[in-house]
């Protein structure tokens, strides 16, 4: 399953019987999730103002050799994390933001026929259905291109090496870490019965992102099932869908490790599973 239909899916969802890995208290769709999908649609990544940061360059670069990169990554012992699913945002942005996830939910079958017209790479034209003026549309693309992740709290979360598998114990919020092992040896990673294949290499070359900096590392995807597109999604009350990544890498800016584990899952069109835990540290 790409990526756009995925997050598509879960913007336009109508239905909201959502129930957290943990159970925590059931969110609304957030601001976080409309910028994940304008990050699709304009092949960013939570889209920011450029900015002129001073890069550190006292730490061990990523070299590609992914046992070794990991190892360094992710050194035995306490770390203090940040944990990045902060997002600013006034209440101008959010009633806009609001706007748009009404519109798109009022004219559904349209919008998933509409995404069939937009290029992959390129930016979705307004169009009045999507809920808001022409002004309003560029006021919030505006917005969404200026996102910076911000740190909402800290945790401890505690790594450690053993016969070539990385494990981690953590708490509260980042407590699903603890089901989640790196094993370098076959180069896949495990998150509860889920085994994550290697996916792909990033390299990030602009700081024009929520985390504000360039950065390089990789990710593991599990997905089910695998060729999931947008005509698949049209019926939403038969959608049934899972999908769960890992993504690690280097800041550019200032040498730390960024981190994030993600998960969601679809039964008859109600999402049972939704997480993402990004950290810095």
């Amino acid at each position: 399953m790409r990526l756009i239909e995925t997050e598509v899916y879960q913007l336009t969802q109508l239905r909201h019987k959502h129930v957290n890995v943990r159970r925590n208290k059931p969110r609304n769709l957030p601001s976080v999730t409309m910028k994940r999908i304008f990050f699709i649609l304009t092949l960013g990544s939570l889209l920011t103002s450029c900015t002129n940061s001073q890069t550190n360059k006292n730490f061990t670069q990523v070299t590609g050799d992914i046992k070794t990169d990991i190892k360094s990554l992710i050194s035995d012992g306490n770390h203090q994390a940040d944990i990045m699913d902060g997002v600013s945002q006034n209440s101008r942005q959010a009633a806009l933001t609001k706007k748009f996830q009404n519109g798109i939910r009022n004219n559904y079958d349209w919008f998933v026929e509409y995404m069939k017209t937009v290029p992959q790479g390129e930016q979705m034209p307004y169009n009045s259905k999507l809920g808001l003026t022409k002004e309003e549309y560029t006021e919030l693309t505006s917005y969404l291109n200026n996102v910076e992740l911000v740190s909402s709290g800290k945790e401890n979360i505690t790594a450690e090496l053993k016969n070539d598998t990385v494990h981690f114990k953590s708490e509260g919020k980042l407590s699903d870490y603890d089901s989640l092992k790196i094993d370098l040896k076959y180069n896949t990673v495990i998150f509860r019965q889920y085994i994550l294949p290697f996916s792909d290499t990033t390299n990030v070359t602009t700081d024009k992102n929520g985390l504000r900096s360039k950065w390089k590392g990789y990710s593991w995807r599990y997905e089910e099932p695998k060729n999931l597109d947008l005509d698949d999604i049209k019926d939403i009350s038969k959608v049934k869908m899972k999908q769960y990544k890992f993504t690690i890498g280097r800041l550019e800016k200032n040498g730390k490790t960024y981190m994030s584990l993600k998960g969601r899952e679809v039964e008859d069109g109600a999402k049972t599973v939704d997480f993402e835990l990004p950290v810095v540290f």
